[in-house]
């Protein structure tokens, strides 16, 4: 009886050795996400300065951006080559009404969802990419701004599409940039006594 027993773990423990060998380079592969930045391209008279990193959006009080704004986040390749990578993302705000700006905050569902594609990444590599939102957010805060509503954040969320056979764990990034809204003749200007 006890040969059987050890004759029996030698073929499950085989079993799995030959389960580990003859799996795919590719499902060992590792992805994952390096630094996050967001970044604001100046854009005066319909001329474009130096990117600069930025903690914080200044727009003007008709939600005009001054530039291109982008988050540049970095991909990361610590296995073998990659194709085909696919990445999902959204954008979201945490908005206020200018008739009661005191009251509390509230986030939006996803004004924008989309995906962006990655052809593919060498083994050990690592990839800065840029996501350009600057139209999406420019005619968000115009809506926002003529329904008489504020952006005080907006949240980035980026999602590596998982595929079968990958490590089971979800690899999500966010990252919250906070707005700040000059007041240009609005009615948060408007006082009354």
């Amino acid at each position: 009886m006890g040969r059987e027993k050890k004759a029996a773990s030698l073929f499950v423990f085989l079993g799995v050795l030959a389960a580990g060998v003859a799996c795919p380079l590719q499902a060992r592969a590792t992805l994952s996400f390096g630094t996050w930045s967001w970044v604001l391209t100046p854009v005066r008279h319909g001329r474009h300065y130096p990117s600069q990193e930025i903690s914080r959006l200044d727009i003007s009080g008709d939600a005009a951006i001054p530039g291109r704004l982008a988050a540049n986040l970095a991909l990361q390749n610590l296995g073998p080559q990659r194709e085909g990578i696919l990445l999902r993302y959204d954008l979201s705000a945490e908005v206020y009404s200018i008739s009661d700006p005191k009251k509390e905050r509230g986030w939006t569902i996803p004004f924008v969802v989309d995906e962006r594609r990655v052809p593919q990444l060498k083994a050990d590599q690592s990839l800065t990419l840029n996501f350009d939102v600057t139209e999406s957010v420019k005619d968000y805060f115009k809506q926002l701004f003529l329904e008489g509503w504020r952006p005080e954040k907006i949240k980035m969320e980026i999602m590596i599409e998982p595929r079968q056979g990958e490590d089971s764990a979800l690899k999500k990034i966010e990252s919250t940039l906070p707005i700040l809204s000059a007041k240009k003749n609005d009615k948060e200007n408007i006082h009354h006594d």
